[in-house]
């Protein structure tokens, strides 16, 4: 009975290991399908590089006003946004013991010339040694030197404007007792204002002196003037990767002042730039790459990018233009990986 059982089950034994056997067939010789992406192509494109930057209007030229003599403050006929002109008197200082150090100097440079004129004519007669001529001349030379330097004196208790300008500070006030050097007055030169802005690196070397620029005062509406690049600095901050670019604003707009936030905007010339949507640049701890689809496969490829434009990055390395590289699809996607694109 037994064995009449074993005879019946070994050809349903045999069937079902020739069933299995090729369906594991069917299941190695059957492809994984190909990893659905989208694609576009690196295009080369004509760009104008632009970017907006905050900046503060300054004067374009700030002077601090000290005196170089001390003594009593009698006049200082100027106020906070007063106009000065070149050469205008700003403030005077007593110099009445002045004038007499002056008076008393003068008299002896008068002196010592007279004896210097006597032992002169006591020289042809040989009443007077050369050594005595050349201490009388060195006795002239210290008098007018001493008459010169209280001449000096005097002149810095009359102190002028160096350019035309407005007053923007006042510390001190007649009467005042001003030691040396003690700061006065701040003048300013408001016929054109400039504004510092900080720049990227990547950017810096596409801006050039006397290039145009616009700007905005926020204090002044919507309104847009006109200025240039005055001054390029020629250091890099090595915290920020920043450089510094020094705009001037001529003519002022009116209503214009230092200190007022504006916004500069820099444009660079048109240039042909090998640019791709920023979206599709990958990162890791390898590198900047993309996915580049050769032969129906994604290809890591290894990139080196310059400035964003837009929704575009410029590509520096790595790609050629008319390259088609993966745009989505990026979860799961491996270098190598076979792709079909919608």
């Amino acid at each position: 009975m037994i064995a009449h059982i074993i005879h019946k089950a070994i050809p349903l034994l045999c069937m079902i290991f020739l069933v299995t056997a090729c369906d594991d067939n069917d299941s190695s010789q059957r492809k994984k399908p190909a990893h659905l992406v989208e694609t576009t192509t690196v295009s080369l494109q004509d760009v104008s590089l632009q970017t907006t930057l905050p900046g503060t209007l300054q004067a374009i030229r700030t002077v601090r006003i000290f005196n170089q003599e001390q003594g009593l403050l009698k006049s200082l006929p100027k106020y906070e946004s007063d106009t000065a002109l070149k050469d205008e008197l700003l403030a005077s200082l007593d110099d009445t013991l002045i004038k007499t150090d002056l008076n008393k100097a003068s008299a002896s440079l008068k002196q010592v010339k007279l004896d210097l004129k006597r032992i002169q004519k006591l020289v042809p007669r040989k009443l007077a040694s050369e050594d005595q001529i050349a201490k009388a001349k060195t006795a002239v030379n210290i008098a007018q030197a001493d008459v010169n330097r209280h001449q000096t004196r005097l002149e810095y208790t009359q102190i002028t404007a160096p350019f035309d300008g407005i007053i923007s500070e006042r510390r001190v006030e007649p009467g005042d007792i001003i030691p040396l050097h003690s700061h006065i007055l701040t003048l300013i030169d408001t016929s054109s204002l400039k504004a510092r802005v900080y720049i990227s690196e990547l950017l810096l070397p596409l801006i050039k002196q006397n290039d145009p620029v616009t700007f905005k005062i926020d204090a002044l509406g919507d309104n847009s003037f006109s200025g240039t690049v005055a001054r390029i600095y020629p250091t890099i901050d090595a915290d920020t990767r920043r450089g510094t670019v020094e705009v001037k604003i001529s003519p002022v707009p009116q209503g214009a002042l230092p200190g007022q936030l504006c916004r500069i905007t820099l444009s660079t010339d048109i240039k042909p730039r090998l640019m791709i949507p920023f979206d599709t640049v990958r990162h890791d701890n390898q590198g900047t790459y993309v996915f580049r689809v050769e032969d129906n496969k994604a290809r890591r490829v290894n990139i080196r990018t310059g400035i964003q434009h837009n929704e575009d990055i410029e590509i520096l390395e790595g790609l050629n233009e008319n390259d088609v590289i993966v745009s989505k699809g990026f979860f799961g996607l491996e270098h190598d990986k076979e792709v079909t694109s919608k």
